[in-house]
Formats: structure tokens, C-alpha cells, sequence
């Protein structure tokens, strides 16, 4: 999972005064100047059941519905909110044995300067990925052709994490919206495993882990959005 090392790093970097923007915000007539998005600006981090049907508000609105590779539902383990980093984190209720160490990862960054793209903020995971890890696999999944450059998905296997002692496979979505950028997550642990140069990785191929990937999939690329003024990434 990614864990608090996983957070520190994103903190370290992303929290720093890089390019600040200054935002004009009018606050019942009385007009003031903040480093801060204004209240209109900022989104509502809950996830729920919610329907992005002909949504057309203004402000960017990320919808994640209730994950469905969990047979009871999602319980909120983490929300953390700092002034330019946000983090929510979620859970099975009642999980199976398959599901004990599984958990969705939401994260908001402020005010980052347009030259942070996706494919850049991707680097900066790939590099957390590989610090917390012995070895691991990371690369893009296959996914539609159409996905806009505003979009970035990635996908991992760690054979071994240094703090929990279990390996890791992780499936990933980064979003670009307007002055922020989104990841969200689908996380779980797995029997440690060894990476070989040259060869495959068997554990892609088990079927219980096959399917996990599919749910995961299918989740981030067709229910996860990030929606503002009619327009969906």
C-alpha cells in the first residue's frame, strides 16, 4: 500500500512553494487575494454513489462511485487535508480473506504549475514506487486510444516492500485538472514474489490476481472522473 513514506515523499515535493499561483476570490462582495484556491475552486473530496450525468457545474468534481470489487462496500480509513495536499483513503467493510489488505487512494494536489503534467507527476510515483520497493515492475497498462494527454494511467508489481514485508500490486489513474492534479489508486498485497530479468511474471498470470487487475481496470478508466463543466476526463 502506499504507506506513509509513500505520503511524506508526495508532501516533500509537492507542498513547496514552486510557482504559486494567486487567486482572486470574492467572498460575499468583499474581494480578497489567496496562494489558496477560492471555496468555488475547491472540490468536495467525499466519494459516493454519485451520477456525472449531465453534470454541468463549473468547479471540478472528481466522481469515484463505491468500488465494486468489494462485496460489502468501502469504509474511510484516512482523510488528511493540508493546505495544497489532500488524501483520502479507503477500505473494505468486512473484507474477504482475498481483500484484507486492499485500499483505494485518493489524492489532490494545489496550485501546481502547468508545466507539471501528468506523464512529469507520474516520474515522481514511479520514483516513490522503486524507493519503497526491493524490486518492482512498472509500466502502462493498455488502455483506450482515446485517453487525453490529461490522462495517465500506470501499473506496478513489487516483489517485496520494505515496511510491510509482503509484495504489492497497485493500478493507477493521474488526472490534470485546472490548476491541481488527481491520483486515485486500487492497492492490495500480495505473497512476495521475485522479479527476473528476462522472464515473466507469473503472478500477473494467476487468476485471482487476473481478475483483481480487471476490476481495477475497469473501475479507474470507466467510473473514475474528473468532470468540469460538462467535460469528463
Amino acid at each position: 500500500m502506499f504507506y506513509k513514506p509513500f505520503i511524506y515523499i508526495f508532501l516533500f515535493i509537492f507542498t513547496a512553494p514552486l510557482y504559486a499561483e494567486v487567486y482572486k476570490c470574492d467572498d460575499e462582495g468583499t474581494i480578497h487575494y489567496s496562494t489558496t484556491p477560492c471555496n468555488n475552486l475547491l472540490i468536495d473530496l467525499e466519494l459516493g454513489d454519485e451520477s456525472i450525468a449531465d453534470e454541468l457545474v463549473q468547479e471540478e468534481r472528481f466522481f469515484a462511485p463505491t468500488y465494486p470489487g468489494w462485496a460489502n462496500g468501502w469504509q474511510k480509513t484516512k482523510d488528511l487535508k493540508l493546505e495544497r495536499f489532500f488524501e483520502i483513503e479507503y477500505e473494505p467493510i468486512k473484507p474477504d480473506e482475498a481483500d484484507k489488505l486492499t485500499h483505494i487512494n485518493k489524492q489532490k494536489l494545489t496550485n501546481l504549475p502547468q508545466s507539471m503534467s501528468v506523464q512529469r507527476f507520474a516520474v515522481s510515483v514511479e520514483d516513490i514506487i522503486e524507493s519503497i520497493c526491493a524490486n518492482a515492475i512498472i509500466y502502462q497498462p493498455s488502455s483506450p486510444s482515446w485517453v487525453p494527454e490529461k490522462v495517465f494511467y500506470g501499473q506496478y508489481a513489487c516483489s517485496y516492500r520494505r515496511d510491510t514485508k509482503q509484495g504489492e500490486l497497485g493500478y493507477y489513474k493521474i488526472m490534470r485538472g485546472e490548476n491541481s492534479i488527481y491520483m486515485m489508486a486500487v492497492i492490495w498485497a500480495v505473497t512476495p514474489f521475485t522479479i527476473t530479468a528476462g522472464e515473466p511474471l507469473t503472478i500477473l498470470e494467476d487468476k485471482l490476481q487476473k481478475q483483481k487487475i480487471s476490476i481495477a481496470k475497469k473501475y479507474l478508466q470507466e467510473d473514475v472522473k474528473l468532470c468540469r463543466a460538462g467535460t469528463c476526463l
